[in-house]
């Protein structure tokens, strides 16, 4: 077969493999928190709040758009910052918030606490996420705790909770889809190798990675080992490209796509709309689903303020 027509192909085949994945991703149908069931909570573009986890105030920003409504389930979005930033701060340059409005989602911009990361030749020190291991990981807990107490205030489809993240956060998603993915439907890690524990998730898990050949701060080979990491626990047999790495008939369903470009340590162009449509397209089927809901109400051991 000649060049062109062996694009062509393989063209042809992604966009069938995309519009299967689309129709199988309708076919899910939502799991209503228990918040569904629960008095209407507020809703806002920039909602600050603060969750009481083990004794210590963690923060949050809360963004709610008019258009989710109060008894439709409706998916939700992490999206954790990276070193020395702030939840408010991702808040306020991220086009997730444009499509949060069109398609009618809630998006959670957690804040991190001091943490010192090792990066084998320097120390850096900063706002963050804890990623070197999942034993006593107090950000686990904060993200467990807040999933926890979103679920009990508002009306979360349960099959569409997804995280992504920059640089520290990025690590901090892989180490979400290795410990909690009875919890979250997919991951998309942006500038940021896989979290440095070990990772034996409960199911195929649905990855999407983007970095930068240009990267200083975190080479890009951290990423490529990371796609060879969830390439090897989803089991995936099946390769194809559609400008990004393709990699199919994995575990559970799961799929593995890597995104490898020239640019240097930053959220690249379009990414943001790339992992909107990755993450609807990826729900958590039945055959994969966490604990059962429960009743409205703040989650045992925490306190949730405005």
């Amino acid at each position: 077969m000649k060049p062109a027509a062996a694009s062509a192909a393989l063209a042809f085949l992604v966009t069938v493999l995309g519009g299967l994945a689309a129709a199988v991703a309708a076919e899910v149908p939502a799991r209503p928190s228990a918040g569904c069931a629960a008095p209407a909570a507020a809703n806002g573009r920039r909602l600050e709040r603060t969750i009481v986890v083990s004794g210590v105030s963690r923060s949050y920003v809360l963004d709610v758009p008019a258009s989710t409504e109060p008894s439709r389930p409706v998916p939700l979005l992490f999206d954790f910052h990276g070193l020395g930033h702030s939840g408010g701060g991702v808040w306020a340059v991220s086009e997730f918030r444009q499509l949060a409005e069109r398609d009618g989602f809630i998006t959670v911009y957690p804040d991190g606490l001091t943490v010192t990361l090792n990066t084998g030749t320097q120390q850096l020190e900063g706002t963050g996420w804890e990623i070197a291991a999942a034993d006593s990981n107090r950000d686990l807990k904060f993200t467990a705790l807040l999933l926890d107490h979103l679920e009990a205030t508002y009306c979360i489809d349960r099959a569409r909770v997804f995280a992504t993240g920059f640089s520290n956060g990025a690590f901090f998603s892989h180490l979400l889809g290795c410990v909690m993915a009875d919890r979250f439907a997919a991951i998309a890690p942006v500038s940021g190798g896989r979290a440095p524990a070990a990772c034996a998730p409960s199911r195929g898990v649905a990855v999407l990675i983007y970095h930068g050949r240009q990267d200083q701060r975190v080479p890009v080979q951290h990423a490529r080992v990371a796609r060879d990491a969830w390439l090897a626990l989803n089991r995936c047999r099946e390769h194809a490209s559609n400008g990004c790495e393709e990699h199919r008939q994995c575990r559970d369903g799961a799929v593995v796509e890597y995104c490898e470009a020239d640019f240097a340590h930053r959220w690249p162009a379009l990414a943001t709309a790339h992992i909107w449509e990755f993450f609807q397209a990826h729900p958590l089927a039945a055959a994969a689903r966490g604990p059962p809901a429960i009743l409205p109400s703040t989650p045992a051991g925490t306190r949730a303020t405005h």
